[in-house]
């Protein structure tokens, strides 16, 4: 069956797009820590570097928290009929999306 709706096409694949981001999620966090590891090679390591390599390390995981504090917002909504099921679909595709293009722009 195909949607004839321009602005759903392609949303049938939001779950196959937010397993990317999950694995996008692991890949950026271990390109930022192999990163870290190649910067600081052998030599010990202070206290001031240990902040520095986990405030990189956590801010990997920021963007796909508030992208769920929104979905979860736009899921509530949808149950309040406040949105119709055609915008929280097209929202949820976009929000998997944009996370998308934001982990392939932290690993680079």
């Amino acid at each position: 069956m195909q949607i004839k709706d321009r602005a759903l096409k392609g949303t049938a694949a939001t779950p196959e797009l937010w397993g990317a981001v999950y694995m996008l999620l692991v890949f950026a966090l271990l390109a930022r820590a192999l990163r870290a590891w190649e910067r600081y090679g052998g030599r010990p390591l202070g206290w001031q570097d240990w902040i520095a390599i986990g405030v990189d390390l956590l801010i990997c995981p920021v963007p796909l928290l508030v992208a769920i504090a929104f979905r979860r917002l736009v899921t509530r909504e949808l149950g309040n009929s406040g949105i119709n099921t055609r915008t929280y679909k097209m929202c949820n595709y976009r929000i998997a999306e944009l996370l998308v293009f934001t982990y392939i722009t932290m690993v680079l």
